[in-house]
This record gives C-alpha cells, structure tokens and sequence, in this order.
C-alpha cells in the first residue's frame, strides 16, 4: 500500500469534499478525445483506474461526478499514466469490451528499463507465463508450469544516461534503455514482469525495482502511449497518442 491507513482517510475525506467544479476540470484535463459513446482518457501516474479496499480515490470515480453515466472498460497500474478507454454507454462499452476479448485493440506502450539492453533497432517478443504470487504480494512472477500465457512485442529505442542519487557516493551516471512495449495479451503486472524476467526493470517501480534502479527515476517509468481500436457505433478504426512524460 503506498499510503499509511491515516494518510488514506485523509484522502478519501478530502475527495468529498472538492465542489462539482474541481471533477469538472479534472476530467476536462485529462480528455484526449469525447463523443457521445466514447471517452479517451490520459490517466496521471499515481492515480488508480478504480476505487480500491481502502482507497476512494480513482480516475473512474472522478469521472462519474463529472458524468455519471462513464463506464470502465479496461485499466492500468496505479503508478502507469497514459491511455485508457471509457464507455458512455451500454452498448459502446459491450462493443469495445468484446475487442478486448478478441485481442483487436493495438496497445503500444513505452518505458526507459535499467541497464543497456541489446542494440538500438533491435526487436523481439517475450512469451512467458506470469501469474500472481500470494507470498509475496502485490508481485506477480513469471511461472513456466502456469496455463494461461503472455505474450509481449519490444523495440530497443534508445540508450540513454540518467543521473540517480547513491547515498554513499552521491550522484552516480546509469545507463538507462528506451523501450517499446506492445502486449498482445493483458495479464495483469505483465510488462513489469516481463522486464525483470529479461534482467531489465522499469525504473522507478516501487514494487519491482530496488537500489538505483528504483530510485534513478520519481515515478514508474511506463507510459500506455498509443491506443487503437474500432469506433463502437461507427465501425471505424481510430488512433490516439499521449506524449510520454519521462
């Protein structure tokens, strides 16, 4: 939980108390596209899809006080920002959740992982089971023997040199890889996971990361930067890009 208990009252107290007028910008902010079935989002890092156990505080419920009738399709990471889909209606959210499930919507994701990792250019796949390990929660892990499969696409963008802060050596230079991540499948935890199973974590993944690799970066580096999909009523394939923030 990244939240003590106290700081998590305080901040649901908080959200109720905030007039129409603050839910009404917040969703006008964070609007990359509207019409009358669907809403595309670009959700801020920190900031969950929907409301959790203890936490009243989502992008999903924002958006209901700004128009009650949205509806969840799909969801990222608390500490993932980019593009997300709502519906405004039924019917739209049936249509787009059915793409889902036949695997139609083209997501393409990007993220700046620890280490230097292969030549710029240079593309893959990684095909690896992950599934949820109890004993050591929130962590997913990478399991061979589990049934259901995970499939993710990568290109090697760029190598870059980031400064992080060693607390015994000060500033210390880190090379750093710029990556495309495109995943066919949706498992949750999936492309954190998968990059730790490669030897490459995202930077700045409070649950994955440790040492500089964790803290070189203020926030997960991971952006749902691309999204595409078949417009619900009118039957049109339709793209959208969030500028990646890191």
């Amino acid at each position: 939980m990244p939240f003590p208990d106290e700081d998590i009252t305080t901040l649901n107290v908080k959200e109720t108390t905030y007039p129409p007028e603050f839910f009404q910008t917040f969703a006008k902010e964070v609007t990359v596209y509207e019409d009358d079935d669907i809403w595309v989002i670009d959700k801020p890092a920190g900031l969950l899809s929907v409301d959790g156990k203890t936490l009243k505080v989502s992008l999903l419920s924002r958006l209901e006080r700004a128009n009650p009738a949205v509806k969840l399709i799909h969801r990222l990471d608390m500490d993932t920002s980019g593009l997300l889909i709502f519906a405004k209606n039924a019917a739209a959210q049936t249509n787009i959740s059915k793409q889902f499930i036949e695997r139609l919507p083209q997501k393409k994701y990007q993220a700046r992982v620890f280490g230097e990792w292969e030549s710029v250019g240079a593309t893959g796949k990684i095909s690896a089971p992950v599934r949820y390990e109890p004993t050591t929660k929130p962590r997913h892990i990478v399991d061979p023997d589990w049934h259901k499969h995970a499939l993710t696409l990568y290109e090697i963008l760029a190598h870059e040199r980031c400064h992080g802060e060693d607390s015994q050596n000060g500033q210390e230079e880190q090379m750093v890889t710029r990556v495309a991540l495109k995943p066919v499948t949706g498992r949750s935890h999936q492309l954190r996971v998968h990059m730790v199973h490669c030897g490459h974590v995202i930077i700045g993944d409070s649950i994955y990361a440790e040492g500089q690799a964790l803290n070189i970066a203020p926030r997960l580096n991971l952006h749902a930067q691309q999204l595409r999909l078949k417009h619900p009523v009118l039957g049109a394939w339709m793209d959208w890009e969030s500028p990646v923030p890191f």
